[in-house]
């Protein structure tokens, strides 16, 4: 017989899964460029924020489901994480007009792409502290 824990664990694990999942979704819409389509043209610039942008969202799903009781605590909380993750970029975006990062990455500008990854880390980290 496969003990309880393991069902708990593919539970919690799909649910943050899917957060994850919808969280870059959302970040995919809120881009002006196709992400999808600059990674596959060999943009390293928006892949490495893609992959900053998961890291922070597995920071947030990593606090969400040691600091919580029940499956439906872990979500709400890594889902109210996710999206003061979104909320923050928009708000960094909207901020920093100057600095126009949406365009610098599609033109694959490394230097903005290091500094936008170090901000969803750091906010990751934060957001983690916050929910735990």
């Amino acid at each position: 017989m496969v003990p309880v824990n393991f069902f708990n664990a593919l539970l919690y694990f799909a649910v943050s899964a899917l957060i994850l999942l919808v969280a870059v979704w959302v970040f995919f819409r809120v881009t002006p460029y196709n992400d999808a389509e600059e990674i596959q043209k060999g943009n390293g610039a928006v892949g490495l924020t893609l992959f900053s942008k998961m890291v922070g969202l597995a920071l947030i799903l990593w606090s969400a489901i040691s600091h919580n009781d029940t499956l439906s605590e872990t979500a709400i909380w890594g889902s109210f994480g996710a999206a003061l993750m979104i909320f923050s970029y928009l708000l960094f975006d909207w901020l920093t007009p100057n600095l126009a990062t949406r365009e610098e990455l599609q033109k694959g500008n490394m230097a903005v792409a290091w500094i936008q990854s170090g901000i969803f880390i750091t906010l990751g980290v934060i957001i983690n502290a916050c929910i735990s």
